[in-house]
């Protein structure tokens, strides 16, 4: 589970799959969490670029698998 903040609204949003994708012909980046789309970012060359605007701009958090769930 990751739990990613928006910094300067509080935002939170959870998750489990974060995907980046970069359209090559407009630089502009996008990045999913489980198919819902979070964050954009204009100008971007590659995932890199893109990780790291989504970095200034969110807090990104994972939290620990819980192994006893499956006990329950």
């Amino acid at each position: 589970m990751k739990t990613i903040e928006n910094i300067s609204s509080g935002e939170v949003y959870e998750g489990e799959e974060l995907e980046f994708f970069v359209d090559d012909d407009t630089s502009i980046g996008e990045v999913y969490l489980d198919g819902d789309l979070i964050f954009q970012s204009l100008e971007v060359m590659n995932e890199n670029q893109l990780e790291h605007a989504l970095k200034v701009e969110f807090k990104v958090m994972k939290q620990p698998e819980d192994i006893f769930s499956n006990f329950s």
